[in-house]
């Protein structure tokens, strides 16, 4: 459901709108309405809509004034303006964030309907290809991630469940019954060619591989899956009729057949953990160590306990970069990223899928160890905040909210959504729930009250400067007016006013 927003100065005409249409049918949910532009604001501050009805001339902030704002907070807003005969000229100006939908007034029922129901389909194609791009980039690092299932899973069997959970996210183990073949007596001179005949052999009779291929002694593990009995004798006598040079004994085969999906990987990883070494091979066959290398999971592990412990984020930074400045080559250090990343999220939700996908994006991009170095510390390091407020009394995100707004109080961009997908990577959903029960305000109003509070403290110290460089300095850009009637609703006066009282003190505290 995309979350709708209506925003008139009259009230009649946000009531028609309100209930002329049946909004949920359309995929809608109609979550506030709003009377004038500030209001408006406030809300989306609050409660991120994705789709605005709104009018243009309104009292306090327009709504091309209220398009130009919010579009500092969350460009993928649409817009759908409510104008009269002699405002296209707003409309021109609107057009340069992107509102495509102008509708006159009063408005018909039916191209309004037209217009959501355009806006649905479009955001929907946007979802669409933002899916495809996040299966592209998934697919991408999927080896990574199969090395880094198998690390954490021999790492911590004991929670096996928690781990197979947050991997079936990111690499949609399917749903069906696979099927482990156990081959034994692979000696390791014939290991090699033994893999590159099984996996002619597997194309040839089409059929899938769900995992690369796992190795330990003499030992070679497919997962696959078997659609009928004929398929497994077919492949069992591949298997035991193969022959090589100084072969010494035959190669056998054997089926190992689960309920579901996570029973066979379970039984897998409990099978392997108590060999010394494994080796995990790509589509290439080439061979990956998953034990006694660099990104073993004792090392891993170690490293991310050494990071969680960091009393600071000076100490923090300098392990990191230690980790980073050893000989390590690109491919390598994109892997430890990756790694590293999934073992600070416990759990893959819908949107930290979202985010992981972004993460991994961005790391294939980076063409230095630097750059890996300096993307993977600025994550941590939001993570390792998150773990220290985590772990004291509150048991909250709301102090890292808070010192983190109150060291930014000049970006126009803060709202709960920005702050959510950038800073914390948690829901909004779920942020502003928190925020409110623990606050008992809402966010917008909070961030205004601290504003006007700054605001204060600049004009008393500032009273030769003017109301514009005040507004910026606390995140109200290029819009002085608007900044003053925020003020007044908060202060109860104008700046100016403000100033001049102030300046009055000042010259009766120095008489």
């Amino acid at each position: 459901m995309l979350r709708l927003m209506i925003v008139d100065d009259e009230e009649i005409i946000r009531t028609a709108i309100s209930k002329m249409i049946d909004f949920t049918s359309l995929g809608y949910e109609l979550i506030a309405t709003a009377k004038n532009g500030m209001e408006a604001f406030d809300i989306i501050c609050d409660s991120y809509p994705d789709v605005i009805i709104t009018d243009i001339k309104m009292p306090i902030l327009n709504g091309l004034e209220l398009i130009e704002r919010a579009y500092n907070l969350d460009i993928g807003i649409n817009y759908i303006i409510l104008s009269g005969y002699g405002e296209f000229e707003y409309a021109k100006q609107a057009m340069k964030y992107g509102v495509q939908h102008f509708l006159l007034k009063p408005t018909n029922k039916q191209e309004l309907i037209n217009a959501l129901i355009e806006i649905h389909d479009s955001r929907n194609e946007v979802q669409e290809k933002q899916r495809l791009q996040q299966q592209h980039i998934l697919q991408k690092v999927r080896f990574p991630m199969e090395q880094c299932f198998l690390m954490e899973s021999l790492e911590w069997q004991q929670d096996f469940s928690q781990c197979f959970q947050k991997y079936d996210q990111l690499l949609s183990f399917p749903s069906h019954c696979l099927h482990a073949c156990i081959c034994t007596f692979i000696e390791d001179n014939n290991l090699n060619a033994f893999l590159k005949d099984i996996n002619k052999m597997l194309e040839k009779n089409h059929i899938t591989q769900f995992f690369p291929i796992i190795s330990v002694k003499n030992t070679v593990i497919l997962i696959i899956n078997v659609e009928t009995l004929n398929i497994q004798t077919k492949l069992q006598e591949f298997i035991e009729n193969r022959t090589y040079p100084s072969q010494a004994v035959s190669f056998q085969a054997a089926f190992m057949h689960f309920h579901n999906v996570f029973e066979l990987y379970q039984s897998i990883i409990e099978k392997i953990s108590r060999f010394s070494q494994i080796l995990l091979f790509d589509s290439s066959l080439v061979a990956y160590e998953i034990r006694n290398n660099l990104t073993s999971p004792w090392r891993l592990k170690e490293l991310e306990n050494i990071i969680k412990s960091s009393s600071n984020e000076m100490e923090f930074e300098e392990i990191l970069n230690t980790t980073f400045s050893t000989s390590i080559n690109l491919e390598a250090a994109k892997k430890i990223s990756i790694e590293l990343f999934l073992m600070q999220n416990s759990s893959v939700t819908e949107y930290s899928l979202d985010m992981a996908c972004d993460f991994f994006r961005k790391i294939y991009s980076c063409t230095s160890t630097q750059a890996i170095y300096e993307m993977l510390r600025d994550v941590l390091s939001t993570s390792l905040q998150e773990q220290l407020s985590l772990d004291s009394k509150q048991k909250s995100y709301i102090p890292l909210l808070k010192n983190y707004v109150n060291n930014h109080l000049d970006a126009e961009y803060l709202s709960l959504k920005w702050l959510a997908e950038n800073y914390l990577y948690i829901s909004v959903g779920y942020l502003s729930k928190q925020f409110v029960k623990e606050e008992g305000e809402r966010f917008s109003d909070y961030l205004n009250r601290i504003r006007m509070e700054e605001a204060k403290k600049l004009l008393a110290l500032y009273s030769n400067d003017n109301i514009k460089s005040i507004a910026k300095q606390v995140g109200f850009g290029n819009s002085p007016h608007y900044f003053s009637q925020v003020f007044k609703k908060y202060v109860g006066c104008t700046p100016s006013e403000f100033w001049e009282t102030s300046k009055t003190e000042h010259v009766h505290k120095s008489l």
